[in-house]
Formats: structure tokens, C-alpha cells, sequence
């Protein structure tokens, strides 16, 4: 016996019992996905998935900017603090030449300088032997002025600890030029 112009009644049946399953699979799922918002806050989410907004981990880069001046020898502090240096941390990109600059900072009145540097960096193995600190400008005011600017000073681990590692440039000195 037929159903419909020669079709079978079970492969009716069939297909559509299928149909219905795929179209109460769609609408489930739909109600699902809207349904997460409502019960997980974007914290939540960003908690559960492992990244977002909250800075996990703090890598810093400090140091000193010194001018030494030889105004006279009897003088008790030849060096005095460089104040407005502009300064950068530099790395080497796995397998390149190139540097590429990836943090910047000024000192501040006592020549120091703090540089956080991005997140992408934190993972990173060997920051001390990749990365380096460089004085790229002197402001005009500052007593020493030498022609080549751009010197260079590795990094090194000083500290670690609730989530922060600080990596010290030490000093870097310019020689006042008289």
C-alpha cells in the first residue's frame, strides 16, 4: 500500500522524524547560545577561557641614566641624574637580525626609569640574553651631549615575586664631552 505517489510510508516517516529531530536540534541549540549571556558575565567567560582584560603577570625594566662631569677632581659626585632621556627596551625576534623596539620610557628628575613592558613578552625564555635597554635621545638641557646617542645596555634579572619580574638595565653613563 502506498502513502503518497508510490513513496513508501516508512521512508516518509523516516524522513520526516529526521527533519524534526535536526530542526529541534537547531532550535535547542539556538536557545543554548542565547541562553549564556544570561547566565555567565563577560568576567565569567574571560575567566573560564584563561585571557582577557586582567593583566595575569608584570615584567618591568628599570634603570639609571647618569651624565658624568669632570668639573673639577676634588668634586664628591662627579655624576649627576640625566632627567627626560628617552629610553627603549629592545628585543630580538626568535631568529632574526632586526631588533625591534617593544617598550618605551623617560626617566624621571633622579634619571630613573621604569618600562613595562607588553604581555606577549612575559612568556618569553632568555629575556637577558633577547632583550636590551637603549638610550635612544638625550634632552638638550643635559651636559653631556655626544654625537652617537643610541648606547646599549643588557638586562638582568634582580627580582621575582607575587606575579612581577623586574629586570635591572644597572646604570648607563654618558662622559660629558669637555
Amino acid at each position: 500500500m502506498s502513502c503518497f505517489c508510490g513513496c513508501n510510508c516508512n521512508t516518509l516517516v523516516m524522513r520526516l522524524v529526521l527533519l524534526v529531530f535536526f530542526l529541534g536540534t537547531a532550535s535547542v541549540a539556538a536557545g543554548r547560545e542565547a541562553l549564556l549571556p544570561e547566565l555567565w558575565s563577560r568576567e565569567d567567560m574571560v575567566q573560564v577561557a584563561g585571557y582577557g582584560e586582567e593583566k595575569l603577570s608584570t615584567v618591568l625594566v628599570t634603570g639609571t641614566v647618569l651624565c658624568h662631569t669632570c668639573l673639577d677632581k676634588k668634586s664628591q659626585n662627579p655624576s649627576s641624574p640625566i632627567s627626560g632621556a628617552s629610553v627603549a627596551v629592545t628585543c630580538h625576534a626568535s631568529g632574526k637580525k632586526r631588533r625591534s623596539i617593544l617598550a618605551e620610557g623617560v626617566t624621571d628628575e633622579n634619571g630613573d626609569f621604569i618600562i613595562d613592558l607588553p604581555s606577549e613578552l612575559h612568556a618569553a625564555p632568555n629575556l637577558e640574553k633577547t632583550c636590551s635597554v637603549e638610550v635612544h635621545r638625550l634632552p638638550r638641557s643635559s651636559l653631556c651631549q655626544p654625537g652617537f646617542v643610541r648606547k646599549h645596555r643588557g638586562i638582568r634579572l634582580s627580582s621575582v615575586g607575587n606575579g612581577i619580574r623586574t629586570y635591572t638595565a644597572r646604570t648607563i653613563s654618558f662622559m660629558d664631552p669637555k
